[in-house]
């Protein structure tokens, strides 16, 4: 019970974190939100009746977001949950369970005003809420550190400093506003929590993630260096070298993060400020900052989709010299996560194998936070690996695909869209189109998924392996028994890391 109790609440809170931050009223916040929702509804102990009504409010919310009804299909997903958790659809938690947060700010230093205003996904009724009215009040919550793809969210528990004393919210007059003085606090990541009370100073059990918005926001002195930065960045002759994008991006991430476009949390921008720096003044020397180079990295490149600046991450083994060809592993993050969570998630365990088989590991972002890697996403991937080829010495016959959740939707689609690249595929906990694999089947695969898997069916990996083999595919199918969505990618990194090793393509791609 405390483990189910455990995951419902750590992916109801990321849900929030992505949301608050980054999503519009779109289908990307409504598909996220049912992922979230389809695991409480098969992790939760449910009676029949309850269980009953999360399937019709799903089939509901469903059904607008096929119209384009997306701030309704939230609400459905919304008293959905208040139904799975025996809470009665009051106008009071409907109007909390409508409220999104925004910051005119997040990177911020000591003393600085910050201004949070909650708008509404959908339309409430006022009237009605404002009888027994809803209450706000803003604290300061220090970030959790919890590893990203592995879990860790904010409980509750972590020391706060109250901000701002509780004031009522007219759901007739939004947006609330509420400005709030950043505190004299150690420089890092935190949160700006706008915790919603009902009449009595409570919020219903299990409804946290409806009455506390989580804003994401940074605490440090940064404003110089990013203008000394920019002012650099605008004075550069040489436009042309290809690792200038990496130093681009920082300055990039600092504006995004600040504009509410990206979390700034787990990024030290001051050590990348320096970095970038690091970077131009090679170029300005005439040397290549990547000379020597090895273990963890940051990277960008600009990009001919759209020309924006994408970041990844790359890792190269201590033992790379650029002597002879190098095995190059590329990992696709899961829903809601970054160019980061391969890496920092799992216990980092990801770059302890790569290190131990001697390969180099880029992991591209998935751009938007629910792409599926479709689309630019897809072409990110690509792009990445043309970037890592050119960078460095790859050898093309072994050229590894991987990833989790999905991530290993995408390692299935990118795979079966180019088919002439990869040596070999390992789509963790993810699921795909089997009709594709045909242009597959002479792909190696190491594929991996848990029985007891309640975001992603243990059947959508079934279904692939099954039309693989079918065709004759070189497929390791590993189920795991009892295993949970996230639980089983950790414990197969080593195994599936060996099994690329041992696979080379027999014509690799020019």
């Amino acid at each position: 019970m405390e483990r189910t109790r455990r995951i419902t609440l750590l992916l109801a809170v990321c849900i929030l974190a992505v949301s608050s931050c980054a999503w519009a009223q779109d289908a990307g916040m409504v598909l996220g939100t049912s992922v979230g929702y389809n695991t409480q509804r098969l992790s939760l102990p449910l009676s029949d009746e309850q269980k009953k009504q999360a399937e019709q409010f799903g089939q509901e919310a469903q059904q607008e977001n096929r119209a384009g009804h997306y701030g309704e299909a939230m609400r459905r997903y919304h008293e959905g949950t208040a139904a799975m958790h025996a809470v009665a659809w009051t106008p009071q938690v409907e109007l909390a369970s409508a409220l999104q947060g925004h910051l005119d700010h997040a990177m911020l230093e000591p003393g600085k005003r910050v201004t949070i205003s909650l708008t509404a996904l959908y339309s409430v009724d006022a009237a009605a809420s404002s009888k027994d009215k809803v209450s706000a009040a803003v604290f300061l919550v220090a970030a959790a550190r919890g590893g990203r793809g592995g879990g860790g969210a904010d409980t509750g528990d972590t020391p706060s400093k109250n901000l701002a004393a509780s004031a009522p919210i007219d759901a007739s007059h939004l947006p609330f506003t509420a400005q709030v003085t950043v505190p004299d606090a150690a420089p890092g990541d935190y949160n700006l929590e706008v915790r919603l009370t009902l009449a009595d100073g409570s919020w219903p059990a299990g409804l946290r993630a409806a009455f506390v918005k989580a804003l994401p926001i940074h605490i440090e002195d940064l404003s110089a260096d990013a203008g000394r930065l920019r002012q650099r960045l605008a004075k550069f002759s040489k436009s042309d070298a290809p690792t200038l994008a990496t130093a681009q991006f920082v300055l990039a991430r600092y504006e995004q993060s600040d504009e509410g476009k990206a979390s700034p949390a787990h990024y030290n921008f001051r050590g990348e400020f320096a970095t970038a720096n690091t970077i131009l003044d090679a170029l300005d020397a005439g040397k290549d900052p990547l000379a020597g180079k090895r273990g963890d990295m940051r990277r960008a490149y600009l990009s001919k989709a759209d020309q924006t600046l994408q970041p990844y991450r790359i890792f190269i083994p201590t033992q790379y010299d650029g002597s002879k060809p190098t095995p190059l592993l590329v990992a696709l993050h899961g829903m809601g996560g970054d160019e980061n969570g391969m890496f920092d998630g799992y216990h980092e365990a990801l770059k302890v194998e790569a290190q131990r088989v001697g390969f180099i590991v880029a992991c591209p972002k998935g751009r938007e936070p629910t792409s599926m890697y479709r689309g630019t996403a897809e072409q990110d991937v690509m792009d990445v690996i043309a970037e890592v080829r050119r960078d460095y010495k790859v050898d093309p016959s072994r050229i590894y695909l991987m990833g989790h959740s999905m991530g290993g939707y995408g390692t299935w689609s990118t795979a079966i869209d180019h088919p002439e690249v990869f040596a070999a595929i390992g789509p963790i906990s993810g699921g795909g189109n089997a009709a594709g694999m045909e242009k597959i089947k002479n792909i190696p695969e190491y594929v991996v998924h848990g029985d007891d898997d309640r975001t992603v069916n243990v059947n959508m990996s079934r279904t692939m392996v099954a039309a693989g083999k079918k065709l004759g595919a070189p497929i390791t199918y590993v189920e795991v028994p009892g295993g949970s969505h996230g639980g089983v990618a950790e414990p197969n990194f080593a195994p599936m890391l060996d099994f690329f090793a041992k696979q080379v393509k027999a014509q690799a791609a020019p």
